[in-house]
């Protein structure tokens, strides 16, 4: 928001002020200031006509049912904080911030101490003064539970009953390390969250309680906030269960003795991964809940002797340990971005490189290592490269990647072909070469795998069995087929079915279809229905000769396929094989060969100047268009083309053109002619594309268009999500463009908008909500062709906010509110009108990198002349290798003075003849420009406000050099007490120039 309304009536916004009564005498107040100042105050006057104007849009945000309060003190509190947060955001970035730090900033900012403390509070960053505030840290680590702990609660029952503590153990896969799990990232938790609910197929209360759970992980893991959120409960649970301890033990021992305290100073680090904050902890609970501990601090000595891990455990390094006792990972570790040493349980290298990626990565290797294990290899693979992006070149990746070699190599093709046999239901192959690897390899075992081909042939065989005891042949079918279905090779299904094959199909017709490019099969089933599947085969030049010579195209239960997988001009021939529990039937098949001709698609025309784009979509390799002309009845081929389009020139403007564009193949040597499809064009002369175009983000999602166009042709607006391939000037179909982009719905602009546009300007209004990125490009379209014209971007999260522009030091310094993730900003500026677009050629341009704008904590031009500086500022952004750019924010920096133009009114009254009155425009500077004026009148005072008054006159803009002495004939019958005053008829005028009556003049002219 870029007008404020709590800044800019002075309200309290921290907390705000929601008494509408105070707000609306506060509004009526500045009223009252703005008129006066208005009048009064030269340079800022325009400024108070424009919070004037903005009145009505102040109580509409401020007051009533439909205010924003909310947002608006919001935004304020970021506004006039800003200058502080930054500063406390970087301080705070070990967790916490000292009293002498807060006390520098408040020095530095000349603002409160204890505003600052308060802004730390706000970002959860610990306050660490010279007397902790013990209640409020009991009360943040036990008494209050953080933020939606009621939704996570609710799970605790649904855990309880599976004898979980936290949703990471429900979800951890059977034989891998929780805390590997909980360090696998969000994703991997996620995906794990959808397998895991495949493991509750039942209907019975462990499959109903599994099932909530995995929906309430689904919401969990859904974004990085969302598992941040459940982790920061997760640990106050922890925490708050190791204080619960503390209290039971001193109620035992009377106090913590020191034995004591350690330990569960030990307990609490596992958690926090931090032993001074453990501590402190610890401390604020006993000074809260009255218990006497051991309060005495390590010596220097004692802290050298001692080493922590990040996994929290404290090692005793006086016999030369250089590892973590509990996890094993090293205690020094050498920074991979700038190689300083660092102890293991520091968060951040001074370099800046994260330390929390080297869990990262040691938890994709323990996976990846457990992926070895258990012979997923691919997987393995997967891990090892996110280890390596997190953390690159450790010893850790670098030996689970020889243990997958070896592994691999041990193994060969035999996990494969477990695999293969797995997803193809041969179980019983599966469960061969599973124990087979299992010798192979003591450690493997994949438990879902192991249980699913046990139940699967458990149960195929019980099926087997009611098969062998049947007595009616339908019966003996149904099981056998049940069997085959669960496991396609057990042992005797086959033998029996072989008894029982199936009937051969009947009745098969083939036809080609060239329009949706498939070859469509129709059949009849045979005599018998239950349990028969039918195997399309195909193979080319060839009738198969049985179920698998040739293509397997499917496994279908119903008498029909279409088959898409085509090439056109193939001769392909097809036979049905009915099938059932893997036993064939005699097939039928196409005596003669299939030949598809694919017809063209995608056709449509562009109109040029005396020409016709027909374009299309790409043609088969073996194939060519064939353009043939229609006129009066009679066909005319002009051209063949084997690309996808054609231009024919030398036409009419104006004048209607048909034809007919078909697809030539040749067949067993013989050419052969689709039937084409029709099309007719016009061609005319194309209009100039728009070169000026922008787009301006408004409230509630709405956005202002603008561009200039004087040409023919109506101006569309399309827009797509990704950056069109378009080039300027390009003429295509509105078909063809409208498969590469959406045209827009756009609504008229308001009166006020309307009358903000310049000369040869036109606009329009459209919505877009979110915060996807939308490029919108302005499109003439003229006789069914459009030609493309600028593009531009829609989106309120990449424009840059320009807060305000100064001079110093001989220097102009551009202070902006930066999108995220820009990588630098692009600066155009012009002293005759805004920048068009970014690549305007007539602006000046300055690119300033995003590190360069850090450092001056500004954008720093070097020009400062007495000049009206237009400026346009475009965020710029790095995406997929590409450069791209924002859509401008326009600031207009007055650095010239206002020109001074005063008028005089004299009458020149006549008994007989027309009555005149004269008025005189001058100024300080011999030669100057006088804008368009607008004399209005009213009756008993001068007019204040040109809505309030009456039109008298209208003088045109016009150069003067010395003055202006303008002659207004004065209407007969003219009221007593008429008054008339001078006014800009544009407003835009008041910013270069001052309008004021001379001295010793009077408005009154009667």
């Amino acid at each position: 928001m870029a007008d404020n309304w709590y800044l800019i009536l002075e309200l309290e916004f921290d907390p705000p002020i929601e008494d509408e009564r105070i707000i609306e005498e506060r509004i009526e107040k500045k009223k009252k200031e703005w008129a006066k100042a208005s009048q009064m105050d030269i340079v800022n006057g325009p400024t108070y006509r424009q919070m004037l104007d903005a009145l009505p849009q102040i109580k509409a945000d401020m007051l009533g049912e439909n205010n924003i309060r909310k947002q608006l003190a919001e935004e304020a509190e970021r506004q006039a904080y800003a200058p502080i947060d930054k500063l406390v955001k970087m301080m705070g970035l070990k967790g916490y911030i000292t009293a002498e730090e807060g006390s520098k900033i408040s020095s530095q900012k000349k603002l409160d101490i204890n505003l600052v403390k308060k802004r730390a509070e706000k970002f959860g960053i610990e306050w660490r003064g010279t007397v902790p505030n013990y209640k409020a840290i009991y009360d943040k680590h036990y008494a209050n539970p953080p933020h939606s702990s009621a939704a996570y609660s609710q799970t605790e029952p649904l855990l309880k009953a599976l004898k979980k503590e936290t949703v990471y153990e429900f979800l951890c896969p059977e034989g891998q390390d929780l805390k590997d799990f909980i360090n696998s990232g969000r994703e991997n938790i996620a995906d794990r969250v959808e397998s895991k609910r495949k493991e509750f197929k039942k209907n019975d209360a462990v499959s109903g309680t599994g099932k909530k759970l995995c929906g309430a992980c689904k919401i969990f893991f859904k974004d990085d906030k969302s598992k941040e959120e459940y982790d920061q409960y997760v640990a106050w649970k922890q925490k708050k269960k190791i204080l619960d301890e503390v209290k039971e033990a001193a109620n035992v021992s009377g106090r913590l003795y020191e034995e004591n305290w350690n330990d569960f100073i030990g307990k609490l680090t596992y958690v926090t991964k931090n032993r001074e904050l453990s501590k402190e902890i610890l401390t604020a609970f006993c000074e809260v809940e009255n218990i006497l501990y051991h309060s005495e601090e390590e010596s220097p000595q004692q802290k050298k002797k001692y080493k922590e891990c990040r996994c929290g455990y404290i090692n005793d390094i006086s016999d030369g340990r250089t590892v973590c006792q509990n996890c094993g990972l090293e205690l020094i570790i050498r920074c991979p971005k700038c190689g300083a040493e660092n102890d293991a349980n520091i968060k951040v290298c001074k370099c800046g490189f994260p330390f929390e990626n080297i869990d990262k990565a040691f938890a994709r290797c323990n996976l990846a290592e457990h992926a070895v294990n258990t012979l997923d290899f691919d997987t393995a693979r997967t891990y090892l490269e996110d280890a390596d992006r997190y953390w690159p070149g450790n010893n850790k990746t670098a030996g689970v990647r020889k243990l997958l070699a070896s592994a691999q190599q041990r193994a060969g093709d035999e996990v494969s072909r477990l695999r293969t046999a797995f997803q193809k239901k041969r179980y019983c192959e599966t469960q061969r070469r599973y124990t087979g690897l299992q010798k192979l390899f003591p450690g493997f075992k994949d438990p879902e795998m192991e249980r699913t081909f046990s139940e699967a042939i458990a149960k195929a065989e019980s099926f087997y069995q009611q098969a062998q005891s049947a007595k009616k042949e339908k019966e003996i079918i149904e099981f056998c087929t049940k069997a085959y279905e669960t496991c396609k090779d057990l042992v005797g299904v086959r033998e029996l079915m072989e008894q029982y094959p199936p009937k051969a199909p009947q009745d098969l017709k083939v036809r080609a279809d060239g329009n949706t490019r498939a070859n469509i099969l129709i059949w009849n089933a045979g005599e018998e229905k239950e349990s028969v599947y039918y195997s399309i085969v195909r193979k080319k030049d060839a009738m198969p000769l049985n179920a698998f010579d040739g293509e397997v195209l499917g496994r279908v239960s119903m008498c029909s396929f279409n088959d898409r997988n085509i090439v056109p001009g193939d001769n392909y021939y097809y036979a049905i094989f009915a099938e059932r529990a893997g036993i064939y039937s005699q097939p039928i098949q196409t005596e003669q060969p299939i030949v598809n001709l694919f017809e063209i698609i995608g056709v449509t025309v562009a109109a040029g100047d005396c020409s016709l784009q027909i374009s299309w979509e790409s043609l088969p390799e073996n194939a060519e268009a064939e353009i043939i002309q229609i006129e009066d009845g009679h066909e005319k081929k002009i051209a063949t083309s084997h690309s996808n389009g054609y231009l024919i020139s030398g036409l009419q403007n104006d004048r209607k053109y048909s034809y007919r564009i078909a697809v030539a193949y040749m067949v067993n040597g013989v050419r052969r002619l689709t039937k084409g499809v029709m099309v007719t064009g016009v061609p005319t002369c194309p209009p100039q594309p728009v070169d000026i175009f922008r787009v301006y983000p408004d409230q509630n999602d709405r956005f202002l268009a603008i561009w200039s166009h004087s040409g023919e042709g109506e101006v569309r607006l399309y827009a797509a999500t990704t950056k069109p391939a378009c080039s300027y000037g390009e003429i295509l179909s509105t078909a063809a463009l409208e498969k590469k982009m959406t045209p827009l719905q756009c609504q008229p602009l308001r009166q006020e908008e309307k009358q903000k546009l310049r000369t040869n300007e036109s606009g329009v209004s459209f919505k877009h909500g979110g915060a996807q990125l939308l490029y919108v490009a302005a499109v003439v379209v003229k006789a069914g062709s459009a030609i493309f014209g600028a593009v531009t971007r829609a989106t309120k999260d990449d424009a840059v906010t320009v807060k305000d522009i100064r001079p110093v030091n001989g220097t102009i310094h551009i202070f902006i509110d930066p999108p995220k993730e820009a990588s630098g900003f692009v600066v155009l500026y012009r002293f005759d009108q805004y920048p068009t677009e970014i690549g305007d050629l007539e602006a000046k341009r300055k690119y300033v990198p995003l590190k360069q704008y850090k450092n001056d904590n500004a954008i720093v031009l070097d020009t400062l002349e007495q000049k009206d500086y237009y400026f346009s500022v475009f965020a710029e952004f790095k995406r997929d290798g590409e450069k791209d750019y924002s859509a401008g924010s326009d600031y207009l920096f007055r650095n010239k003075a206002k020109e001074q133009i005063t008028y005089s009114v004299s009458v020149a009254k006549k008994r007989f003849g027309e009555s005149s009155v004269f008025l005189e425009f001058e100024s300080e500077n011999e030669n100057f420009l006088l804008p368009d004026i607008t004399i209005m009148s009213a009756v008993g005072n001068a007019p204040m406000f040109k809505s309030s008054a009456k039109l008298f006159y209208e003088i045109e803009s016009q150069p003067v050099q010395g003055s202006l002495q303008v002659r207004i004939p004065l209407p007969k019958n003219m009221a007593k007490n008429t008054y008339i005053k001078a006014f800009f008829k544009e407003e835009s005028a008041q910013a270069a120039n001052q309008l004021r009556l001379k001295v010793k003049s009077s408005y009154k002219i009667s």
